[in-house]
């Protein structure tokens, strides 16, 4: 049975990436920070459905954490996949960003990814074997504005690391991201505000969790796909809008 581990998966998209990987026969490490009794929630849903979990914590940003998770994972079972997901989001602007702030975006968001990707490329190839990476990374790296400005640098940065491992960890790991639009509803977001985020695109429709996890199984399937990011967002990024999509109404239909 192959392992893998899931950052941020007591909740949210985190949560049904751990399910659905729970559900095709993966070892699903789901991983926590404050979120304990639902990633053993979500653990124990999988073990319920025939499958095979462990939840385990660990503060990403703390470095002596992150540094010992792989290990701990591994001394349980080998991984063969990790998934980048969790994530620090909190908004602030290019006047209000503050060393504290960039620096707790940057050890969630790039330190910890960078660091697990070390550990797990050092596992692997240790075994004698090869791996996969998937950065869960975000639209907004491809059509940039000034909201929400301490998380976006550190996807900016995300982004670059996963071109630059691609290159270093090749061919022990292959690595590829996937940058999803807006897809659930977050913060005080009523849910009218978030389908009118949801659909303010090209195509009128959005991302959602079940294409993440499609796109997460085309990744895994297509072994030749390897460096690359693919953007979920119903074009949103073809728009190159000002400011961040929570902050726009949608445009007038033209026919």
């Amino acid at each position: 049975m192959p392992a893998v581990l899931v950052t941020g998966a007591g909740k949210r998209i985190g949560a049904a990436i751990a399910s659905h990987l729970g559900g095709r026969g993966w070892h699903v490490f789901v991983h926590y920070n404050g979120s304990r009794d639902e990633a053993e929630a979500v653990a124990a849903g999988i073990i319920a459905a025939g499958g095979q979990a462990t939840a385990i914590g660990a503060d990403l940003a703390d470095e002596k954490a992150v540094t010992g998770l792989i290990g701990a994972c591994e001394a349980i079972q080998p991984l063969d996949l990790l998934i980048n997901n969790a994530s620090h989001f909190s908004y602030d602007t290019a006047a209000t960003a503050t060393a504290e702030t960039l620096d707790h975006n940057m050890r969630v968001n790039l330190y910890a990814p960078t660091l697990l990707s070390q550990g797990f490329h050092a596992a692997v190839k240790a075994r004698g074997a090869r791996g996969v990476i998937i950065n869960l990374i975000d639209n907004k790296v491809f059509a940039l504005n000034p909201d929400y400005f301490s998380y976006t640098l550190s996807k900016v940065a995300l982004q670059g690391m996963t071109h630059m491992l691609a290159m270093a960890f090749a061919p022990t790991i292959r690595i590829a991201g996937i940058a999803p639009g807006i897809t659930l509803v977050s913060g005080n977001q009523s849910e009218q505000e978030f389908q009118r985020t949801h659909n303010n695109n090209l195509l009128g429709q959005g991302c959602t969790p079940e294409q993440i996890l499609g796109a997460i199984d085309f990744i895994l399937a297509t072994p030749s796909y390897h460096g690359q990011t693919m953007v979920i967002d119903g074009g949103q990024v073809l728009q190159r809008r000002p400011r961040d999509i929570a902050f726009l109404e949608p445009p007038h239909a033209n026919d």
